[in-house]
């Protein structure tokens, strides 16, 4: 076990890195959600500019052809879109510049825990590749698996550091738990987990599906009508990932003072659950507003990582009684 005074640096910057991850995230939806992944033709730069233009006559007459993306000549300027977009990228940016700092940081661990110094320099591999990913989605003019795939990278990129912090964090191992209450709540957690991804990977396919409809010019009140199956499917599913968290919340609350950790991760996760039905039944009922859809998102990866961390909580104090 770790001193609880060591390694402040690394663990402030991890703590940092994952906040400003998940910033990122939601921003990387309302880009989405608003139509704005165009609002800067080009890349790195934005209309050819390190700082885009406010307004229309800063822009050559015919820049609706000289930055056409993949051979289509773009849609008309909205700053809107363009200030969006740009603060993406800014985003983007300055979370590679701290995710650096913190690979940089984890040096300290050298003598004691080599896996955290891996972590964290993959972590900047990953946010560097998503990065490369962004650019690539500008020029194949927002094609819907290219953008899915960025949003993957993304998740991916957040468990490396949640796994990172699960490492450095000395007090996941202050409490025991027994094993035969531990194994079936572990057993419980794979599942939820498991189906969690499942539904991610669903909820992928319904908005590609509607990146689909909104390309092609349907109206906006008209999208969920005319989504496939796998959107009844994807609403469907998400009765059984209530279901399996109301088991979870049971069976965790009858678990001692001493665990009042893997209560609360349990609580915070439940809580996660109930805004992610609530942004769903508003993008469902409400003709999918866009402040709506990249909440829904962040929500939904913020679940899969706070069962994950509960998770790692319940098996490593499991792991004590073994």
């Amino acid at each position: 076990m770790f001193a609880s005074n060591r390694h402040p640096k690394f663990r402030k910057l991890l703590s940092i890195c994952i906040f400003t991850l998940f910033f990122l995230i939601l921003v990387g939806g309302l880009v989405r959600s608003t139509g704005s992944g165009l609002g800067c033709p080009d890349w790195p730069k934005c209309f050819g500019q390190y700082i885009p233009p406010m307004s229309i006559s800063e822009l050559p007459v015919d820049y609706k052809e000289q930055y056409k993306v993949a051979g289509k000549v773009i849609a008309d300027f909205n700053p809107v879109k363009t200030w969006i977009e740009y603060i993406n990228r800014l985003v983007g940016a300055t979370t590679g510049i701290l995710v650096f700092l913190m690979a940089l940081a984890s040096s300290s661990y050298k003598n004691e825990n080599k896996s955290i110094i891996y972590l964290s320099w993959a972590t900047v591999f990953a946010v560097g590749f998503n990065g490369w990913l962004g650019s690539i989605v500008v020029s194949t003019h927002l094609k819907p698996v290219i953008i899915t795939l960025h949003m993957l990278a993304a998740v991916a990129t957040v468990f490396l550091l949640i796994e990172a912090k699960v490492r450095s964090d000395e007090n996941n191992l202050i409490f025991h738990l027994k094993k035969e209450v531990g194994k079936p709540i572990k057993s419980l957690l794979v599942f939820i987990i498991l189906l969690t991804f499942g539904q991610i990977i669903l909820g992928t396919q319904v908005r590609e599906g509607i990146d689909h409809l909104s390309h092609d010019g349907v109206s906006r009140d008209l999208w969920i009508s005319k989504l496939g199956l796998e959107y009844f499917i994807h609403r469907s599913y998400s009765a059984l990932i209530v279901i399996a968290h109301v088991v979870l919340f049971m069976k965790v609350s009858k678990l001692g003072s001493i665990h009042s950790r893997v209560m609360r991760w349990s609580q915070i996760t439940c809580a996660i659950v109930l805004v992610n039905i609530l942004s769903g039944i508003t993008l469902a009922y409400g003709s999918v507003p866009p402040a709506a859809q990249p909440v829904h998102l962040l929500f939904g990866l913020m679940l899969a990582c706070a069962q994950y961390f509960l998770f790692t909580l319940v098996s490593k104090s499991t792991a004590l009684e073994e």
